[in-house]
């Protein structure tokens, strides 16, 4: 299906946008993003979720179709959720038919922690398999098309993915010094995982940490815990953005993700993004936040055009925001809705001022 409104330069266009509005420009119109994982992908294609995940050339073939249906705005990348980290540091690896692969927890105690070794992305887990269908992707998606590669699952998901949710919450309290080892080894894990991904895609221009789970932390714990590794991971990637996915509630940490060097915000929809950017100034630019179900998924066509209408007249001048889902698309979101979101940000004149 082809839009009225976006022509085959959109894409163009809409990354241009984006960089002045990181930069904290105005653009001529908002940038949009379009943001969807393996359960949207694989729904949307028609093919079962084992059958994506296992299948190379099947996952790239289903990126490609929602790449062509949405103007090039979704990527080709090597998708296999949260299993890389995990699966490398010795989890047992979850295959479920209803979504992404879920880690197993094995940690008991600090003696487990302690048995943990910086895996080797060439050898260890589930990363070779990554690196394998980047170099099939590369090799095969298309001429002129960059196959995204430079993600990570941060250090907070990934530590409670080993450990356990619950447990690694309670941990906060009563096994501080587990908490201090293990996000140590997480935090480890994701730079090596990442400069991996550098040297195979030496041309990819930002690296992504993905981790909801850092907003169950107050100030004063994340201050603690994660800073400190949040700095080391990006500042060892200083020729590339830094952005950070986290879309549960988070707005109690901005200005901590703000002194990490959070360039790119990919923000959940219950945070308030006009206190946001306030808080934060031109630290930060905020990438959200329709709500992926109430709006995009489960309302009108309508409903999307007045949401993101109301966030562009809002947020965008001055840059700093890009009008995307407050999370990942779900699965079953009517390609009408994100076509709306898509047509809203081209036809809407940005106010001079907010």
């Amino acid at each position: 299906m082809s839009s009225m409104v976006i022509d085959q330069d959109f894409a163009k266009r809409n990354a241009a946008r984006f960089e002045k509005s990181v930069r904290h420009e105005t653009p001529d119109r908002a940038p949009v993003a379009v943001n969807v994982n393996g359960p949207f992908v694989a729904v949307f294609a028609g093919v079962p979720y084992t059958t994506y995940y296992e299948d190379r050339k099947v996952m790239m073939e289903c990126q490609l179709k929602a790449r062509k249906r949405f103007y090039n705005l979704t990527p080709v990348w090597p998708d296999y959720g949260v299993a890389l980290e995990s699966s490398a540091l010795g989890a047992e690896i979850h295959w479920g038919t209803d979504g992404t692969p879920w880690a197993k927890p094995f940690i008991k105690t600090i003696e487990d922690v302690e048995k943990l070794s910086v895996p080797d992305p060439h050898r260890d887990g589930m990363f070779p398999k990554s690196l394998e269908t980047y170099e099939f992707m590369k090799k095969n998606a298309g001429e002129n098309l960059r196959v995204s590669y430079c993600s990570c699952i941060g250090p907070v998901t990934l530590a409670a993915l080993l450990r356990g949710a619950t447990e690694f919450l309670q941990d906060l309290y009563i096994n501080k010094e587990l908490v201090r080892k293990l996000v140590r080894i997480a935090t480890e894990t994701a730079k090596a995982w990442l400069k991996a991904q550098v040297e195979a895609a030496p041309d990819t221009r930002y690296v992504l940490v993905g981790d909801d789970i850092s907003s169950y932390l107050n100030p004063k714990q994340f201050k603690e815990f994660i800073l400190p590794g949040y700095q080391e991971i990006y500042n060892a990637f200083p020729r590339h953005q830094h952005w950070l996915h986290n879309d549960a509630k988070a707005g109690h940490l901005l200005e901590l993700f703000a002194d990490a060097g959070v360039e790119v915000f990919h923000i959940g929809y219950e945070d308030d993004l006009v206190n946001a950017k306030k808080r934060v100034g031109e630290r930060i630019c905020f990438m959200g936040n329709l709500s992926p179900l109430g709006v995009l998924r489960d309302g009108t066509k309508d409903m999307v055009i007045s949401y993101s209408m109301e966030l562009i007249e809002r947020l965008a001048s001055h840059g700093g925001f890009v009008l995307a889902p407050g999370g990942y698309t779900a699965e079953g979101t009517p390609p009408e809705n994100i076509d709306a979101m898509i047509e809203t940000a081209e036809k809407t004149p940005i106010p001079d001022s907010i």
